[in-house]
């Protein structure tokens, strides 16, 4: 099942299956799928086999099958992913042979070495074993490293860029995290780090002070040039200096809602710019800059 997300007027985030559209009211099973195998990415299409929708033969004839991967995550989520391991011809052509007899289907084994890189680990070509489980589904991985445990969630997450439905802490500058909402796209510019989703957007800066003044100083020459007119929330706790104004500015043609944030230690700043268009999503705006932590 793949997973898209939606981002209503009311500011609510609605999670639906990218196959029929059904809302999904679960967020403790994420299925992504790993479109090709390593050894094919940048292969042109026409040149690739794809007997069945499980598996694929590239030019020079070497198979692979997708199997499932489940991989169990903290705070109750799991992860599967549809991943490739190459296999041999003659087991591609047995796997051929039954996909479409569940009788025999059923009894499908899998031996080959795994075809994918999934950060954080360091999976390309190890040993792996699959089984069917159920003759609806693709085989399961039944034997690979990363089913003998459970894996920290925002370690692993964090590393899919695509959406997700749920939240996911992100790390910044190797000091900062904040949390990218769900069903928010992360995408790196340069420098700069975004969260999209079709009604908000996030633009994340992280900037250096090697002047070794105070927070003010180094949060007044960042607020040079921004207008003095603005509402502006300033906040200390101990070392840290958190600042933040509203601003409406016309984007694209479209009347925005602009939060501009800052949170300030000595060395460093991490700046929080959210984008939205609906009044109700100012509580989301000052959720996300409520969660960004110093880990430096």
């Amino acid at each position: 099942m793949t997973i898209a997300v939606a981002a209503l007027p009311c500011g609510r985030m609605t999670v639906q299956c990218g196959c029929c559209g059904a809302e999904i009211t679960s967020t403790d099973r994420i299925d992504y799928r790993l479109n090709r195998p390593e050894q094919l990415l940048g292969v042109p299409g026409e040149q690739l086999g794809a007997p069945t929708g499980g598996l694929l033969v590239g030019p020079d004839g070497d198979s692979y099958i997708r199997c499932l991967l489940p991989v169990r995550l903290t705070g109750g989520t799991e992860v599967v992913f549809g991943a490739w391991t190459q296999i041999s011809k003659v087991d591609a052509m047995y796997a051929h042979a039954v996909w479409d007899n569940d009788e025999q289907y059923a009894n499908l084994r899998i031996t080959g070495t795994f075809a994918n890189v999934i950060k954080p680990w360091d999976l390309l070509g190890v040993p792996v074993e699959a089984t069917v489980l159920n003759t609806d589904e693709l085989p399961y991985f039944t034997s690979h490293p990363l089913l003998d445990r459970e894996w920290d969630r925002d370690e692993v997450l964090c590393r899919i860029r695509h959406p997700l439905p749920v939240p996911v802490r992100e790390t910044l500058g190797e000091v900062w995290t904040i949390e990218r909402t769900e069903g928010m796209r992360c995408v790196v510019d340069g420098r700069t780090v975004r969260f999209t989703s079709p009604d908000r957007r996030v633009a994340l800066d992280v900037y250096a002070d090697l002047t070794g003044g105070s927070v003010s100083d180094f949060l007044g020459a960042v607020l040079d040039g921004y207008p003095a007119s603005a509402e502006h929330s300033v906040e200390h706790n101990g070392p840290e200096l958190r600042h933040a104004f509203w601003l409406s500015e016309v984007i694209d043609g479209h009347e925005e809602q602009v939060f501009h944030a800052h949170v300030v230690r000595p060395g460093t700043m991490i700046s929080v710019r959210c984008v939205h268009r609906y009044p109700v999503d100012r509580a989301w705006a000052q959720h996300v800059l409520n969660s960004v932590r110093y880990i430096g």
